[in-house]
């Protein structure tokens, strides 16, 4: 069988009772005035606050030892049935508070916000000791009590209640909460002050709530002690205006009980009422004020973490742009070193490393479009190995390969950085000679014939000796540049000398006729 209630649930609850039997004692026999008027209850606000705090399934241990502790508490001053009556009633009020207030303002309640506080006040003071006081004063009419009417016993009940819960019911919240949030470290700084705070508070209330003072006088007391009560809500917090709020009523409580009242009335019940509606006062304004304070730095603090949650995600974000910047600038590097590399394959003969036909084609129709509208004058060499189909079939492609990459070198170190040198194809090559006349062009023609005849070119233990035939063609200022711009033109006639160098025994050079 599943038990309903925990030994520590039984604890707690039994904790609860004492202090309402306490504090029911205290209600009893010393918060009354000499005439017997009762001043405060204070025992209803440790419910109230249990019930704020604890779960729903708590409830019923809670009422019942409040029942119990009840009965205990009036048996010696009220009969039984009254006694009973007095419990439930007092039942019936926290219960209506707590279920209105939880409900409300959400389950897991504290005067934290500004309208939670305004709930507890509502459903609490204004409302719940209203409808216990109507019940209390028909039981009081039950038991013959005459000295005051039904009205009168109604706004002693309520107003008794109704203080009793302001000023206690909030300070056993806070204090818990305190205490289950973890108590943080306070300032030494800040301890001092409350210290000091609260002795100035003390002689300020025992000056006030004496009665040895003119009416006038005791108008600026008030004023002064709501102005600490302020103080407390302004610089010590929720906890801290609850307290002085305490040390006040606990004053007044004190000097009513002896016979001493601040105000001057007609009667005692007019100067416990007066008493009453001015520690409501001041407890409202101050509590409240603390709440609003609270809940002023507790959305400050909120907006704090978000700003700096803000900040933090936006660094964020910056690192992440930053980094995806880096990236894509590392991308684009990539690409544009690979586009660089792409263009020099494709502009480059992989065996030979220099030109290949198309990249030369295009370099040098460009080079002769502009030699077109200077007005000068541009030479072509043809190059081609003679018989170099020998070299392949008596030593092997690689070795023919090997020939070709040899004699790139030769040929660029007889050139100018700005003349043109590209492979045709197979063993064949050309070479754009700009501003440069045939003359001039045939004798570097022969400086490459040369170099290329004196070439001793050793692969894989063997010598190989090469020659070349060489053929130049010249197109210059004079001739007509609508026939001849064409780079076709220019290379047909470099090639048909190349043709009769061939004819004439190869290993030489031939100029192009007119």
């Amino acid at each position: 069988m599943r038990k309903c209630f925990t030994l520590n649930q039984l604890k707690i609850a039994i904790l609860i009772s004492c202090a309402y039997y306490a504090l029911a004692l205290l209600g009893v026999y010393q918060t009354v005035s000499a005439q017997g008027i009762a001043i405060v209850w204070l025992a209803n606000a440790v419910i109230l606050a249990a019930l704020l705090i604890l779960p729903y399934r708590q409830w019923p241990l809670i009422l019942i030892g409040t029942l119990v502790a009840e009965v205990i508490a009036d048996i010696s001053t009220f009969p039984i049935w009254s006694a009973v009556s007095f419990g439930l009633i007092n039942i019936l009020e926290v219960t209506l508070a707590a279920t209105l207030i939880r409900r409300i303002s959400g389950e897991h309640f504290d005067f934290d916000k500004l309208r939670r506080g305004g709930y507890f006040l509502l459903f609490g003071p204004l409302i719940a000791c209203a409808i216990a006081g109507l019940i209390g004063a028909t039981i009081n009419l039950k038991l013959g009590n005459s000295a005051l009417d039904y009205s009168k016993f109604w706004l002693i009940w309520w107003f008794g209640d109704a203080l009793g819960l302001i000023l206690l019911t909030p300070m056993i919240v806070v204090v818990w909460r305190f205490f289950e949030y973890g108590i943080p470290k306070i300032p030494n700084k800040i301890i001092i002050e409350a210290t000091l705070f609260s002795l100035i508070l003390v002689l300020i209330g025992i000056y006030a709530f004496s009665g040895n003072h003119e009416q006038l006088q005791f108008l600026v007391s008030p004023l002064l002690l709501l102005s600490l009560g302020v103080y407390a809500a302004i610089r010590l917090g929720v906890l801290g205006a609850t307290f002085a709020v305490t040390i006040v009523a606990t004053l007044a409580v004190y000097q009513l009980t002896q016979g001493i009242y601040p105000y001057s009335t007609k009667s005692v019940q007019e100067a416990v009422w007066l008493t009453q509606e001015y520690l409501a006062l001041i407890s409202v304004v101050s509590v409240g004020l603390a709440i609003l304070m609270r809940e002023i730095n507790n959305q400050r603090r909120a907006l704090e973490e978000k700003e700096y949650a803000l900040r933090m995600h936006n660094s964020t974000l910056e690192s992440h742009v930053h980094e995806r910047t880096l990236l894509l600038e590392k991308a684009n590097n990539a690409l544009h070193e690979a586009n660089i590399q792409l263009a020099h394959i494709a502009s480059v003969d992989e065996l030979t490393g220099i030109a290949n036909r198309q990249h030369f084609r295009s370099e040098a129709q460009r080079e002769l479009n502009r030699l077109k509208q200077d007005n000068q004058t541009a030479s072509m060499i043809l190059i081609d190995l003679d018989y170099f189909k020998r070299v392949n079939d008596t030593y092997g492609h690689g070795a023919g390969d090997f020939v070709l990459k040899s004699i790139a070198e030769p040929i660029r170190q007889s050139l100018r950085p700005k003349d043109l040198l590209g492979r045709m194809g197979g063993e064949e090559f050309f070479i754009l000679l700009t501003e440069t006349n045939v003359n001039s062009a045939a004798n570097i023609a022969e400086r490459i014939r040369q170099a290329l005849e004196s070439l001793e070119l050793h692969y894989d233990g063997n010598m190989i000796k090469i020659t070349a035939s060489l053929g130049v063609a010249e197109l210059n200022k004079h001739e007509n540049w609508s026939n001849l711009e064409d780079l076709d033109d220019l290379t047909s006639r470099a090639d048909q000398a190349l043709y009769r160098a061939k004819e004439h025994g190869r290993n030489r050079v031939e100029t192009a006729t007119e």
